[in-house]
């Protein structure tokens, strides 16, 4: 029997009103059954009410009235009750299947359910779908979504998602499209597969047929030391990289002329590697493939650009503080008073380490030069290498403690031990824990240095820094 447990209550809430508590389970309101967080949703969308529930084995009936249309006020535990729908494509390319050993049970599962594309931008491939849950989709507007497309060919994509049997996801994607669901669309690009003429296929074909795909993302394969046995696939070469993006900037400028936007958006690794300025933010419009990290980079410098706009500012009234405050301990001197503490401190500033991805380094680099000729603040950047994946894998959110506390450790030789280490939330769970399980608190511990995390946005970075300036 599906149920939807509740883990919390808010206080006040209708819920906590009419007796409902932590612990229960919900089993249907106004009869309908509830299958998950979007059935909950507009199960209470209702003035009136009738909640089954079951809780110490007994089931019990609540009527509650809901003028204003507030819902409950209450939490589950998951926002799926009957479970999670896995994928079952056997991807050449598919990270899953790449991890090392050891990490925890939740990173090896392969979600493919699309109630995740809509909550959370998860991107799914539609092969474990039936008409029922097409249906339901148009029925209650389930939008946007997020879908793994990776070729229009249907005996290419075939072979890439390792199906053998032919699926419906180009019939369930003209239909959704049809029916007025935003569609963005992700392709995993793999050199020698998917990429040239297959792509100049696929983008043709995604532009014209299907008028609500929203966006074209294009990623590059992701590939780990982890590959015994699996199809081979190897990286983009730099001059590869560079006829993929020439290709998409001549579809991005019929695009924009046909619908008032690039459309087709390549992933900030492709720039970075092929040592491509970044476009500026103004390219990404109102960043539709932001799920699938595009436009992360443009995003985070011109935040970090405009927040050190702030810091000049902090930066400035420290200076005049400390000037005064010296000032007037030389006064206090020339006339034999003690000199305490006046106004500013003075205190030096602490020097910091950044812990980055390989990938991202040389970014951060020029924005930690920023900053420093503004604030004196004293900053190296540690870009770790990913020896725990091996392979290819650079990006900022894939690093895991062990790795971070061994660079760090070698920068620490070479340069000195910082007064700060700061890590970016990105590698960091709901729990507070990196993939390997390390926390924070644990690198602090075995580095001997204090540890704290910065938020991984521009913004949450530049206010990182205030906090230190500031105190």
């Amino acid at each position: 029997m599906i149920a939807a447990e509740v883990s919390e209550v808010k206080p006040d809430g209708l819920a906590h009103k009419n007796g409902i508590r932590a612990g229960d389970k919900i089993i249907s309101i106004n009869g309908k059954k509830l299958r998950d967080i979007l059935d909950y949703e507009l199960a209470t969308a209702d003035e009136v009410l009738n909640v089954e529930l079951e809780r110490d084995g007994e089931h019990r009936h609540i009527k509650i009235d809901n003028p204003h249309l507030l819902g409950l006020g209450i939490y589950f535990s998951t926002s799926l009750f009957d479970g999670i729908k896995t994928c079952a494509n056997k991807c050449v390319f598919c990270f899953i299947d790449q991890l090392p050993p050891g990490m925890r049970e939740a990173v090896y599962v392969k979600d493919d359910d699309y109630r995740l594309s809509f909550l959370y931008g998860n991107f799914v491939t539609l092969t474990n779908m039936n008409n029922e849950d097409i249906d339901r989709i148009i029925e209650d507007r389930i939008s946007p979504l997020y879908i793994s497309l990776h070729a229009t060919n249907p005996q290419l994509r075939l072979m890439m998602l390792g199906r053998k049997k032919k699926d419906k996801t180009l019939v369930y994607l003209q239909r959704l499209s049809d029916a007025g669901i935003e569609i963005h669309i992700q392709m995993v690009m793999c050199p020698g597969l998917n990429d040239k003429d297959e792509l100049e296929r696929s983008i043709k074909e995604l532009s014209s047929d299907y008028p609500n795909v929203g966006s074209v993302g294009l990623v590059p394969v992701g590939l780990t030391g982890y590959r015994d046995g699996l199809y081979p696939l190897r990286s983009f070469e730099k001059q590869e990289i560079m006829e993929l993006i020439e290709q998409v900037e001549r579809w991005q400028e019929k695009l924009e002329r046909q619908k008032g936007e690039p459309w087709v958006y390549i992933a900030d690794e492709f720039y970075i590697a092929a040592g491509r300025k970044l476009p500026t933010i103004a390219h990404y419009g109102e960043f539709p493939q932001i799920e699938n990290g595009i436009g992360l980079s443009s995003l985070f410098i011109d935040e970090a650009e405009h927040g050190i706009e702030q810091l000049k500012a902090v930066a400035s009234k420290n200076k005049h503080e400390q000037r005064t405050t010296k000032a007037v301990k030389q006064a206090q001197t020339a006339q034999g008073q003690k000199t305490g503490q006046v106004g500013h401190t003075g205190k030096a500033l602490p020097r910091i380490a950044l812990v980055t991805g390989e990938l991202f380094a040389g970014i951060l680099e020029g924005i930690a030069h920023d900053i420093h000729q503004i604030t004196g603040i004293a900053i190296d950047v540690i870009p770790v290498e990913n020896k725990y994946f091996g392979g290819k894998v650079n990006v900022t959110g894939l690093l895991t403690g062990t790795d971070i506390v061994s660079s760090a450790r070698r920068m620490f030789l070479e340069h000195g031990v910082p007064d700060i280490l700061v890590v970016p939330d990105v590698v960091l769970n709901a729990d507070g824990l990196m993939l390997d399980g390390y926390s924070p608190e644990r690198a602090a511990y075995e580095l001997g240095v204090e540890v704290r995390v910065f938020g991984s946005s521009g913004e949450g970075f530049i206010e990182g820094f205030m906090e230190v300036i500031e105190n």
